[in-house]
């Protein structure tokens, strides 16, 4: 078990990569960078901000294909995560002590220890951006999750906090290539919060300009909800870059001073 920020904590010339999985949330990450640069925590160390994509397989095809070319010395797994337990806010931060896959009928297949972080404070000092919680299990999910499908998943696991769509994979591969690693996600939706429908979201994703529009006049319920939903994306956006500004001044306390 990696020690994770005690073991690269002074390390000089560190490589960092910094991975999300949503266009919004790597823009949340490169403002902290920014703001990191600006104030010369990053020193001669080099921070890249990575792109997985979306969902189980994509996020491992794609990690994989960054580590054929290079490997660094220490990863951030960040972004967004759904809320599975009922006292969890948009804003709310999670540092889970286990990682698990969940296939289509909400049963676990597979569950991962993540590596424990210590050192710096960093722990403590993400209080500084909102609510933190150790989650006991965060959970991979293979689809978008509505409300009746995190209702389930509460009544069969209690100690399931919330749920992503990439961080089992992103964990599995670190772990077997020995990285060190950091894990946290920062709650984008409560628990009983309505989505738009998948293939609304699909099409938004798919789609550009003009075409975008009719989606919206062709969906209006789910437009409508895309729009309630917004609120809450930017709160925890708007944290999200809070915590990865501590988290980079964390790892190079030794070099930032």
């Amino acid at each position: 078990m990696f020690r994770v920020l005690e073991k690269v904590n002074g390390m000089k010339n560190m490589m960092i990569w910094m991975l999300a999985a949503f266009r919004l949330e790597e823009k949340a990450i490169e403002k902290a960078l920014k703001t990191a640069i600006r104030k010369k925590w990053t020193a001669n160390n080099k921070i890249e901000v990575k792109s997985t994509g979306v969902g189980i397989k994509k996020s491992r095809i794609m990690l994989e294909k960054y580590l054929e070319a290079q490997k660094p010395d220490m990863v951030l797994i960040t972004g967004t995560a759904g809320a599975v337990n009922t006292k969890l806010k948009a804003g709310d931060v999670v540092f889970p002590d286990k990682v698990c896959l969940v296939d289509d009928t909400n049963k676990i297949q597979k569950i991962l220890d993540v590596q424990k972080f210590s050192g710096a404070g960093f722990f403590k000092r993400t209080g500084k951006c909102r609510r933190v919680y150790k989650a006991p299990i965060l959970a991979t999910v293979k689809r978008t999750y509505h409300i009746e499908d995190k209702d389930m998943l509460r009544s069969m696991y209690s100690d399931i906090y919330a749920v992503d769509m990439e961080s089992f994979s992103l964990t599995d591969v670190l772990i077997k290539n020995k990285i060190p690693f950091v894990l946290f996600r920062v709650i984008s939706d409560p628990y009983n919060m309505k989505f738009p429908k998948d293939t609304f979201i699909d099409a938004l994703f798919r789609l550009k300009g003009i075409k975008r529009i009719y989606v919206f006049l062709r969906h209006p319920v789910s437009a409508f909800r895309l729009i309630m939903i917004m609120p809450a994306m930017l709160t925890s956006l708007c944290v999200l870059k809070k915590c990865v500004e501590v988290f980079i001044s964390s790892v190079l306390k030794s070099e930032a001073g």
